[in-house]
């Protein structure tokens, strides 16, 4: 292996592990040095969407799309781009493209399942699925879809059995474990899914998703503010017309209620739910910055990298 096959396999592991700047670092002194190299163009896409830098990350794969035309890495990365940019037709195309390359990748049939899924497609994504399966079946990443797709259809029986093998086959795995986090929060089981939060955060302190099923771990085993996230994940998921309605058939009904307290000579009742409303905006509009305060805090108990 060659001194630059070494340090690019470094720079792969370096973000492999979460290391994300330091692979920036040794691929932008590789280019420095080799600047028409396009795999070191792509990855170094790969590890600026990582950072979300998404404009550098969309300059660096064009580069690198315009050394190598014919490269199915370089659309596959392309394409989780344009996945997270949300263009996901564009994404699609992208996919075929690496696929037209190499039929053979079960990781690009994985991210064409995502994006069917995004698409609201779930027999395509399932297909997908089926197809990286039948090229890669002892691939950990084929349990770990299987596992996604199930939780998606709220089968958590499923989706455990899937995660659980994902998780066998690697431990250590981020992406796995925020999985099994988010299956044992849909169980119940919060104190399980919050070490599977933790133990993914200590492997990698910015990882997003991980951050994110953490928050809400917290945020459920609040006796406060738990009832406000059970409220807001049922609203969210009646969709924005919906549960605009909801509110406003809410707020109709306190006033209705007070001013026939009102009317019925108990004023001191149509007070209280006067102010009940007021309490309900109040405790929406505070306690949400106090919780992300407590909750940042003991955040800083993890080792942070410079860049989170």
């Amino acid at each position: 292996m060659s001194g630059e096959d070494y340090r690019f396999a470094l720079a792969v592991r370096h973000q492999q592990n979460g290391a994300t700047q330091a692979a920036i670092d040794q691929l932008v002194e590789l280019l420095s040095e080799s600047p028409n190299v396009a795999q070191y163009h792509g990855m170094l896409a790969v590890c600026l969407m990582g950072n979300r830098r998404m404009a550098a990350a969309a300059y660096e794969i064009d580069v690198a799309l315009s050394l190598d035309p014919a490269s199915p890495f370089l659309f596959y990365v392309h394409a989780k781009l344009l996945v997270l940019q949300r263009k996901l037709r564009q994404a699609l195309a992208a996919c075929h493209k690496a696929l037209e390359l190499n039929p053979q990748d079960a990781q690009t049939h994985l991210l064409v399942a995502d994006i069917y899924e995004l698409l609201e497609q779930p027999r395509d994504s399932k297909a997908s699925i089926d197809k990286a399966a039948s090229l890669a079946p002892d691939s950990p990443s084929i349990p770990q879809a299987y596992a996604e797709y199930y939780l998606l259809r709220g089968d958590t029986k499923m989706a455990l059995e899937y995660a659980t093998t994902a998780i066998r086959a690697n431990p250590s795995n981020p992406q796995t474990n925020v999985l099994l986090g988010k299956i044992q929060l849909n169980l119940g089981n919060a104190e399980r899914a919050e070490d599977h939060a933790k133990f993914a955060i200590m492997q990698n302190p910015s990882d997003r998703q991980a951050l994110i099923l953490f928050a809400n771990i917290r945020m459920r085993r609040n006796l406060v503010l738990g009832l406000w996230w059970r409220f807001n994940s049922w609203l969210s998921g009646l969709g924005s017309a919906k549960s605009a309605l909801v509110l406003i058939f809410g707020y109709l009904f306190f006033n209705l209620l007070s001013v026939a307290a009102k009317d019925l000579g108990q004023p001191g009742v149509g007070a209280l739910l006067s102010f009940g409303w007021l309490g309900l905006v109040a405790y929406s509009w505070f306690g949400i910055p106090m919780y992300h305060r407590a909750l940042r805090k003991e955040l800083e108990s993890f080792r942070f990298n410079p860049h989170f």
